[in-house]
């Protein structure tokens, strides 16, 4: 009778550890599964975030070795994070039927596809700065074939966007925001990364790196003037409506993306012409008729490069100067609202994904800062560069706290596009029609049901 007892005891105690087990993995998924639907592209942006940090660290301006190994891990965990996020991604689109779509119209959501390829261009900048130099020629491919994906990704996204913007969405002057860059941003960044790139894979091929700076140029006129366009919207916007809201203050950092990277491609592309000119003897122009010799066609042709690289230096001071202003803008309006309307702005309630714009945007303006120091033979450039760094990394640290913190308790993740779908949940793809009725069924008899 005691064994008995025992035995249904210990049968007893068995199944309820059974049942707790089953319960905290059906929460654990719940909570997976609801954290991969709210996943959307803007979770990206903590890549170029990551990104921007490795190469100010690998490229800071008072160089040293720790500072090189720390890039080069930063950059290994965030190839692990990217990855992670387009396979998340991914799946994503692949689980919830209509999502992509979703995300492709909403106004909002579908801005965020900018980040995808400049978070992938970042990993293609430490390729080329950190793995080419020793690896030789099979990481210049590399380099080389993933700058191309990212061309063809900016390109399609930037048009792609602007022309869903154009005729599957609705936008007004007040409802206008700065998320309006970071599309067309994209072919900015990837052209500006033609300059990397193509300055990596000299040595190896330079007649490609020629190509690639031509194919650079061409894809910053694709993005540059049209950012510019789009600046001068939300500058009038901004005049017109006051500031954007408290929520998306963050936001006035964005304009500093297109003018810092901008002014950053200038110098690089720049300068690596002047370099196939003088150490490959690769021009962009044909000799003149009248150069019968090789003497008279090269110094054509190095007057040439001298000329581009110039013009170069110009346009990337005037774009460095605009960066500024709106840095000083971004930064005032920040501690304005900080100091008078909320003290709290800066912790765990008001912290988004969108504060990620405190990382990347200031970030490519510090390497305009750096480049231009480099190539003017300037302290004060280069101690711009320097303190705005520190700046990046400090505000970077402070944005992967509190992104882990907010993924952890859930609330981080927020998908603007599941509006658009009943309950704002979408349906599985592969859900059985008698799943569905029977799920039906039991919210119309009032018991409900937890489905993501």
């Amino acid at each position: 009778m005691t064994t008995s007892t025992h035995d249904g005891h210990q049968i007893e105690e068995s199944y309820s550890k059974s049942t707790i087990s089953a319960n905290w993995r059906s929460k654990l998924m719940n909570r997976v599964l609801q954290a991969l639907l709210n996943l959307t592209p803007a979770f990206f942006s903590l890549t170029m975030g990551t990104g921007i940090v490795s190469i100010l660290l690998y490229d800071f301006p008072f160089s040293a070795h720790w500072l090189r190994v720390l890039a080069v891990v930063i950059f290994v965990f965030n190839v692990v994070l990217f990855l992670v996020l387009l396979f998340a991604n991914i799946a994503r689109f692949v689980i919830w039927k209509g999502l992509f779509a979703a995300t492709l119209t909403h106004p909002v959501a579908s801005m965020f596809w900018g980040t995808l390829p400049m978070g992938l261009i970042t990993l293609v900048n430490m390729t080329a700065l950190s793995c080419v130099p020793d690896g030789g020629i099979a990481w210049a491919r590399l380099a080389l074939g993933l700058w191309w994906i990212d061309i063809i990704l900016s390109v399609v996204i930037n048009l792609g966007i602007v022309y869903i913007m154009f005729t599957r969405q609705r936008h007004t002057p007040e409802t206008m925001a700065a998320i309006w860059l970071l599309p067309i941003v994209s072919c900015v960044v990837a052209a500006a990364s033609g300059g990397v790139v193509s300055n990596a894979i000299m040595p190896y091929m330079p007649q490609l790196a020629r190509s690639t700076v031509i194919v650079a140029y061409i894809i910053y006129g694709i993005g540059v003037p049209l950012a510019m366009f789009v600046i001068t919207i939300f500058l009038h916007r901004t005049v017109v409506y006051g500031f954007p809201a408290p929520a998306t203050l963050t936001t006035l950092y964005l304009p500093l993306g297109p003018c810092g990277q901008g002014s950053f491609g200038m110098v690089v592309l720049g300068k690596t012409v002047r370099k196939l000119a003088y150490e490959y003897d690769i021009g962009f122009t044909i000799a003149p008729a009248g150069a019968l010799s090789s003497e008279i066609a090269s110094g054509a042709m190095r007057r040439v490069a001298d000329a581009i690289y110039a013009g170069g230096i110009i346009t990337s001071l005037i774009l460095w100067g605009l960066g500024f202003c709106w840095y000083v803008f971004a930064t005032t309006s920040l501690i304005d609202h900080w100091w008078h309307e909320d003290r709290s702005y800066f912790g765990r309630q008001s912290f988004s994904v969108g504060f990620t714009a405190l990382t990347f945007p200031i970030g490519v303006w510090a390497t305009a800062s750096t480049a231009l120091a480099i190539e003017l033979d300037s302290w004060a450039f280069k101690i711009i560069g320097a303190v705005v760094s520190l700046q990046v990394v400090f505000n970077w640290s402070y944005v992967m706290v509190y992104t882990l913190y907010k993924a952890y308790d859930g609330t981080i993740f927020v998908a603007p596009e599941l509006s658009q779908f009943v309950d704002k949940t979408p349906s599985l793809r592969w859900e059985s029609r008698s799943e569905r009725d029977k799920e039906i069924a039991r919210d119309q008899r009032g018991i409900g049901s937890y489905r993501v």
